[in-house]
């Protein structure tokens, strides 16, 4: 009985417990399980939804009509079962390594909350106390360690920025090659907004920083690979990617590091091809001797006219674009179709069908590779060694004995198609990569040695160096060291078989580094600095991508030859988002295939900090000193006066180069030493003395400048006073060549953003101008100059105000012979600016009239040019150029929300008026008319402008003729505007 009254107790006490565990599990939020028991339903009626009142209730709208998604929202959980939220999955990457996957690497992105709600980026943050971090996902991230290792502003992956008492830490990750962007075409390896890849390229960045009392240390790593997902033993150092064909031949060209002398080119006495570590004298070179920039002579001869017509097969350009920019110097090839024709002809083999013979043998000479041979100025020795008949090879390399000064380029030959008609379908090349460069300008073969030259494609880049900062009593000092390790791998092969894991890796070390000490004493400051960019410190690897349908649409859109670089330290000198050469496709737009910046590069001419340049207000195709009413602000470059240590004539803070934006020049190391006294509270001097050299080139920089300023603000009607003189001894031999906006005159709008072009669907219109590429004049070789500027702001009546801006520019040329071959003559080159700006306003009742005048001068003469034994001389004028510019501005208020504004430019025989000198066919008169009526409101805490206007354009050219490009215009246009003007500049 006890034992029964047990068992019903133990079943009685279960129940219990299985009762408040299932009440208990019910009263949970969420949970993985599920009701397994159902409470009896007393009626046959089933429940279903009935009529609520919303009077006094919350509306709730159904769960998938959530903007910006339009899908149902799910629940998640973590992986260990716990519940996260119900909603939906905005971004997430994974690395996958295991045998037997067909992709090991995705990247998803819900494209559309990412793009419209999040801006492509997410972040996460917590802290307490001194401890925090910060974990960011995106795309155009910022990543900086230190200009000398990383230094990106289209960075996309993940970021996390780390800080404790005595630390802060910075590590970042990104699948750079093909991260999630936009695809118009769905490839293979995407599934809706998943993206995955089986071989790709990874980009590995860290930063560690403590202070010990007033000294900031910190030490920096980047490093970039690439990696295959599906196969084991990735690392660090990378591998070969597997689409990468297989070597035929081998190609190495000797070339005169300092072509502008045409003497002291390298001397080439012996070079053989090294396979596996053996000397294989057996594989004789091809040999051709050419110059630089010559055409290929293969095509075909009209029998019916004669006419040769040439097969441009060295012309390489991207799917949909040249890649001018993003290239720029680096997608040269070897005409190497035409080296193989001129082998065959050596031999006897007729190729009258396929070349023009006489300009083949005329242009590509055929050398003995068993003697030493020479190449001066623009010549090139191009050497070649055929793989193809060989078996198996791990590594190969080029041994050269070679003296003076040389520069060594390879490039590698495979052979896609082996039934093409003629060689230059059979193969396809790779760009010529430097390999190796003498130091200096060596002429007299004092610098004869054996070097070896690897051959093998990319596979991994390391960027990593320390830095300081020390600060105490009047003393900074600040430096870094750098070194850069570029790793290589021959792609092995054994009968034609692919092992190139098992190919041999070589590796090409740089270091780059400065130190900068600044002490402060009273009103006094002395400084110096020092430093040392090698040639072959490197932060830009080389990879390849093949075409795959779908890849047009994604960052590697066009790819020039399937080539791609990544910069680890990119080119950004005007500091935005965008850099000034990029891919194409980083933010993720549609169609979004261009090469270059796409909203311009302004550098230094955004001072009021919004985004856009101050000489483009409007954001349309032409500069604002190039358009009516506008031109008033702004002037030209020539007008802008800037300290030009490079000694371009291009101010530094405006100047627009391709280089990448390393702390000083690559190939450039010296010092500088400067004083600075400030001699009252309105006036400095600063002397200094700087010497720079190139270190594989010859050219040098070095100036003895003193440097006297002037300011004053506010002096009665004095509004601003700005003096400054800069005298300097300038050796300058460094070409240092620079962009440059086209400003001819054109016709712009003037009515607001309408951009000749835009980034994409439902963006702001972007200011595109022609940009050229400008040469340095090398005018101060030897020379002393003497710099002037004198600004003044004068306020002599209440609301009267006048401008005048003056520099003039002395450069006394010395007599010398040049580093380039030619003799500098004795002169003194003259160049000065001229603005003045005058403007009143007068009101008469409510009617507000404002009469401005400006006028620009421009000249540049050659004082010396026909300088004649006896001392008697005479001068020649390089350019010369007025504009005159009459302005008239009305406005008038209609009512309370409304105004009239009108202008005119230009008037009777008081006309806009540009006037050359020189080049008398750019000479015109102008007048311009405006008139529009405009609206603010408000609208829902908006301000909404409506605008309605007209206006006349009529030009004509004093030269009869370009009679067809002057013209006589008349538009109209409505236009309106929202927006928060209390967020911006007033307008």
């Amino acid at each position: 009985m006890t034992k029964v009254l047990s068992l019903a107790g133990a079943r009685c006490l279960l129940c219990t417990l299985l009762f408040f565990a299932t009440h208990v599990c019910g009263q949970k939020e969420s949970g993985l399980g599920l009701s397994e028991i159902e409470s009896g339903r007393l009626s046959l009626k089933k429940q279903r939804p009935v009529y609520q009142n919303y009077s006094f209730k919350q509306y709730t709208n159904y769960p998938n009509h959530s903007t910006p998604y339009a899908d149902h929202p799910v629940a998640f959980f973590g992986s260990l079962g716990s519940y996260l939220l119900t909603g939906y999955e905005l971004w997430h990457w994974e690395e996958h390594r295991t045998a037997g996957l067909e992709y090991g690497s995705a990247i998803y992105q819900d494209r559309q909350p990412w793009v419209v709600t999040f801006d492509n980026m997410a972040m996460a943050k917590d802290g307490y106390g001194n401890w925090g971090y910060s974990l960011f996902v995106g795309n155009g991230l910022r990543a900086r360690l230190t200009p000398l290792t990383l230094s990106m502003v289209s960075f996309n992956g993940c970021r996390l920025d780390l800080i404790t008492p005595g630390l802060r830490a910075t590590a970042m990750a990104s699948r750079i090659e093909r991260p999630k962007s936009y695809v118009e075409t769905v490839p293979t390896w995407a599934i809706d907004d998943e993206h995955f890849a089986e071989a790709s390229t990874l980009l590995l960045g860290s930063r560690l920083e403590t202070q010990v009392g007033n000294l900031h240390l910190g030490v920096n790593g980047a490093n970039i690979h690439v990696y295959d997902s599906t196969q084991p033993g990735n690392g660090l150092k990378g591998r070969v990617r597997p689409s990468l064909a297989l070597i035929n031949w081998v190609v190495v060209r000797f070339a005169d590091d300092s072509p502008e002398d045409g003497i002291g080119g390298p001397v080439v006495q012996e070079a053989v091809l090294r396979i596996d570590g053996e000397r294989r004298h057996d594989l004789r070179p091809i040999v051709i001797r050419h110059r630089k920039g010559i055409s290929t002579q293969l095509g075909k001869t009209s029998r019916a006219t004669g006419e040769f017509s040439r097969t441009n097969y060295n012309s390489f350009k991207g799917y949909y674009q040249n890649n001018f920019k993003y290239y720029r110097g680096r997608n040269e090839v070897p005409l190497y179709a035409d080296y193989l024709v001129r082998a065959e002809h050596e031999a006897g083999i007729d190729v009258s069908d396929q070349s023009n013979v006489e300009g083949l043998v005329r242009d590509f000479i055929y050398e003995n590779p068993a003697i030493p041979l020479k190449a001066d100025g623009d010549e090139v020795l191009v050497y070649m060694w055929e793989l193809t008949d060989q078996q198996h090879v791990e590594s190969v390399d080029v041994e050269a004995l070679v003296a003076n000064d040389y520069h060594v380029e390879v490039a590698i030959l495979d052979r896609p198609n082996v039934r093409a008609k003629n060689k230059a379908q059979a193969f396809k090349t790779t760009f010529y990569k430097t390999m190796a460069r003498a130091r200096g300008n060596v002429q007299d073969l004092s610098n004869l040695k054996r070097i070896r030259i690897p051959i093998g494609e990319h596979t991994a880049l390391f960027t990593y160096s320390a830095d300081m900062n020390f600060n105490l009593a009047g003393l900074e000092v600040n430096g870094e060291f750098a070194r850069s390790s570029l790793y290589s791998r021959f792609p092995a092969q054994d009968n034609s078989t692919k092992i190139y894991d098992e190919g041999k890796r070589s590796a090409e070390h740089g270091t780059a580094y400065f130190l900068n000490a600044t002490r402060w004493w009273g009103n006094m400051r002395f400084g110096a600095e020092y430093f040392k960019m090698n040639p072959d410190f490197n932060t830009t690897m080389r990879t390849f991508v093949p075409f795959e349908a779908g890849l047009t649409e994604t960052n590697l859109a066009g790819m020039a030859n399937s080539t791609v670089y990544w910069d680890l330290v990119e080119d950004n000198d005007d500091g935005d988002r965008y850099p000034d050469f990029r891919i194409g496709n980083l933010q993720g737009l549609p169609n979004d295939r261009r090469d270059y910046d796409i909203d311009g590069v302004f550098t230094g001419q955004d001072a009021d900090g919004d985004g856009f340049p101050d000489t483009n207000r409007n954001g349309n195709g032409t500069p604002d000193y190039e358009e009516p009413f506008l031109m008033y602000d702004v002037e030209p470059i020539e007008y802008v006066y800037g300290l030009d240590r490079n000694n371009n004539d291009e101010p530094d803070f405006r100047e627009d180069d391709y280089d990448f934006d390393y702390p000083y020049d690559k190939d450039q190391g010296g010092f500088h030493v400067f004083g600075h006294f400030d001699l009252t509270r309105n006036s400095s001097v600063t002397l200094g003395r700087y010497s720079v050299e190139q270190i594989g080139g010859n050219g040098q920089s070095r100036s003895t400048y003193v440097l006297f300023g002037f300011r004053r603000q506010g002096i009665f009607r004095l509004k601003e006073l700005f003096f400054e003189n800069n005298f300097r001894r300038v050796e300058d031999t460094v070409a240092d060549t620079y962009t440059y906006q086209d400003e001819t005159p054109g016709r712009g709008s003037m009515f607001g953003y309408r951009g000749l072009e835009r980034a994409a669907a439902g963006t702001i219109g972007i200011p595109i101008f022609n940009i050229g590429v400008a040469s340095d004049p090398l005018s101060y070789q030897d020379s002393y100059v003497n710099e002037t500027v004198l600004e003044t702001k004068v306020n002599p009546l209440s609301k009267l105000f006048i401008e005048q801006k003056v520099r003039l520019r002395l450069n006394w040329q010395q007599e010398r012979e040049t580093v380039f071959g030619f003799k500098q003559r004795e002169r003194r080159l003259d160049y000065w600016t001229w603005v003045s700006k005058i403007e009143n306003t007068w009101t008469l009742g409510r009617l507000q009239i404002k009469p401005q005048y400006k006028y620009l001068l421009l000249h540049y003469e050659d004082q010396d040019a026909d300088r004649k034994p006896g001392g008697n001389y005479s001068s020649r004028v390089l350019r010369y150029e007025t504009r005159s510019i009459p302005i008239v501005r009305v406005e008038l208020p209609l009512m309370h929300r409304t105004k009239l504004q009108a202008g005119v430019q230009g008037f009777g025989a008081l006309t806009y008026r540009v006037k050359d000198r020189i080049r008398e066919s750019r000479s015109y008169e102008e007048r311009n008319t405006f008139l529009s009526v405009i609206n603010r409101s408000r609208y829902f805490g908006y301000d909404l402008f409506t605008i309605v206007g007209m206006s006349k354009n009529n030009r004509k050219y004093d030269e009869p003729a370009r009679v067809a490009e002057e013209f006589d215009s008349m538009s109209f246009f409505v236009r309106t505007l929202i927006g928060f003007t209390e967020h911006g500049r007033p307008i």
